[in-house]
């Protein structure tokens, strides 16, 4: 039972649950007696987020200030001289994504992945403890189906929990929470089973049931079936969208779903098959409108147009209305726990499913067209790696370089580390030596398409085609040589212009190569110029080189300062040198070879 009095007003924007907000009260207070982590957990709509998002109302002084505390029980309120929590939403996250915008916030200036559990463990100190919050854990990962929210687990939140400066808030799956107490030692965490007493508040789902539907008689049955506050929901918004007929009783989502089809005349099979698109995208960009009935088709075998134009009433308490990038409406699944219940009754046809939306979702291409996956819709780009990757297809899409480079490249490397690296074909596994570089540094696709081309020349591809791409520089050649400790550019007595390797105890230490082409030069080694400082300062470009980057700046004709940056190149490995020649090539050498880039416009 809820013991919110009827002295104090219930939370406004939750509406029960005082025996949870008082623990997280407490919690916030860090009185002697409060554990130092708290998990809130139950099934799938039992209200996590909720409870969670109503207490950090309370912790952040702009959303206090619209609340009346003065009407609230004082134990769920927590103290007002406090700062807002930091709050990190785990939703379309992987356990490397949390980790590093930890040390992003905690540690600024972290570079390197070896360095992040020194920076979990290194967080705040037990005289001075720092809060963090991390939400949603059950929406962890790029992809459907895959165990992301136990790597946050096992990889953020048990570090965090072991940490003797932090006091961590979470919400999570039950089966997390369990796993997480146990290798926390007693009495350092508690768990807020919100299915469980003292936890569960069946008054509130009573007055969230009176609300939702009109008899009351109805509502205490429904509040006494529904086995989570967002059953209760549904059921609600059942009787919105469509008012006639027996008032719906579900038990679960599963419930709700075939008990608003029949209230609303249609065929329960109908309803699942034009939610399938919705239930089993991951998270991003909502599903764009004009896509929502070809991919719908797809999956069903037949043309859903018309049901899909007709079903407004039928589809309405299942999806929410979102906004694309292109500002255009989209469609979303109204929650995990009804995109769940459609996957499970998919069984073994989920595969099939998936490689009919993959299917459908390509078939929106624009022909063969270079530009065909730039122009793609970005729901096209982020959503396709996901069903490609559990319908079979994507090994076949990683031969195609547009793909590699246009799509969201979070989602395509958690995809493509499901599959067997053996197997990957080579411009794949060139891709994914480059995967780790292109994820922690976000690079946009111009710089993108420069590197997969670069790398490719390193592996003995063929080169990648980058036109409509305003690439920062092209590759002009790669060579694979081992041992190079250093590059220079030297000139010969014709004038034309030469690398030089460095490569320290080899036979010979010096081999020089043109330059334009990379071919093998045997000039002899005392006979080459190299450019003095005079005339490096004389150039039109100049250079900065750190340990995995080189970056290229315009010098200013008149006093020959730097401009710029104006061109980047970064290395997925440790750089061994780099240089510039006289007419404004870039010489490079790393642990795949040497090799000579040419700038844009030179």
């Amino acid at each position: 039972m809820t013991d919110t009095t009827v002295a104090h007003q219930p939370h406004p924007h939750l509406g029960g649950r005082a025996a949870a907000l008082r623990t997280l009260a407490a919690w916030r207070s860090g009185t002697a007696d409060a554990p130092r982590t708290v998990l809130i957990t139950g099934d799938s709509g039992s209200g996590r987020t909720r409870l969670l998002t109503a207490f950090l109302m309370l912790c952040d002084p702009a959303h206090r200030a619209l609340i009346d505390t003065d009407a609230l029980d004082p134990s769920t309120v927590p103290p007002a001289d406090q700062p807002a929590p930091p709050v990190l939403d785990a939703t379309g996250l992987t356990a490397v994504q949390l980790r590093w915008l930890l040390a992003d916030r905690f540690a600024p200036g972290t570079d390197r992945a070896d360095q992040l559990p020194a920076v979990l463990a290194g967080i705040g100190t037990p005289q001075q403890p720092q809060t963090v919050v991390l939400a949603d854990i059950d929406r962890a990962g790029t992809l459907t189906g895959t165990d992301e929210p136990a790597k946050v687990t096992s990889e953020v939140l048990l570090p965090l929990a072991l940490n003797p400066g932090v006091r961590l808030l979470a919400d999570l799956p039950r089966t997390e929470a369990a796993r997480l107490a146990e290798d926390v030692p007693d009495g350092q965490v508690r768990i807020l089973d919100l299915d469980q007493d003292p936890w569960r508040d069946p008054d509130a789902l009573l007055r969230q049931a009176e609300l939702a539907v009109p008899d009351p008689v109805v509502a205490r049955q429904l509040a006494a079936i529904a086995d989570s506050p967002l059953v209760v929901r549904l059921a609600g918004w059942s009787v919105q969208a469509h008012p006639t007929g027996p008032l719906p009783l579900p038990r679960s989502a599963g419930d709700a779903l075939d008990l608003h089809a029949e209230r609303c005349g249609a065929d329960e099979l109908t309803l699942r098959r034009l939610l399938a698109p919705l239930a089993l995208a991951g998270p991003g960009e909502p599903l764009p409108f004009e896509l929502w009935a070809p991919v719908a088709s797809a999956v069903a075998g037949k043309d859903l147009g018309p049901a899909l134009a007709a079903g407004r009433d039928l589809l309405l308490p299942f999806f929410d209305l979102a906004t694309t990038d292109n500002g255009r409406p989209g469609a979303r699944i109204v929650h995990p726990a009804v995109a769940d219940e459609i996957r499970e009754r998919l069984g073994r046809t989920a595969r099939e499913v998936h490689r009919r939306i993959a299917t459908a979702l390509l078939a929106t291409l624009d022909g063969d067209r270079p530009q065909r996956w730039a122009d793609a819709p970005r729901y096209v780009r982020e959503q396709l790696a996901g069903h490609a990757l559990h319908g079979g297809l994507l090994d076949q899409l990683l031969t195609d370089p547009g793909f590699l480079l246009h799509a969201e490249q979070h989602r395509l490397r958690a995809a493509v580390d499901r599959l067997d690296p053996a197997a990957l074909p080579p411009l794949g596994r060139t891709w994914l030596r480059l995967a780790p570089l292109f994820t922690r540094q976000e690079l946009d696709v111009e710089l993108r398409a420069a590197l997969l081309d670069h790398a490719a020349r390193q592996d003995g591809l063929p080169g990648v085609d980058t036109t409509g791409l305003d690439v920062p520089w092209h590759t002009l050649w790669a060579r694979p040589l081992t041992g190079v400790d250093a590059v220079t550019a030297a000139v010969r007595p014709d004038g034309n212009h030469l690398l030089v390797a460095h490569r320290p105890g080899h036979q010979p230490e010096l081999t020089a190569y043109d330059a334009r082409t990379g071919e093998i030069d045997h000039t002899d080694p005392g006979q080459l110029a190299r450019p003095d400082d005079d005339q490096r300062a004389a150039g039109t470009l100049a250079l900065s080189i750190g340990g995995d980057y080189v970056r290229l700046w315009q010098r200013d004709p008149a006093d020959g300062s730097a401009i710029g940056p104006i061109a980047a190149f970064l290395s997925a490995a440790p750089l061994a040198g780099a240089d510039l020649t006289p007419d404004g090539l870039l010489l490079i050498a790393d642990a795949h070879g040497i090799a000579a880039l040419r700038p844009a416009g030179r």
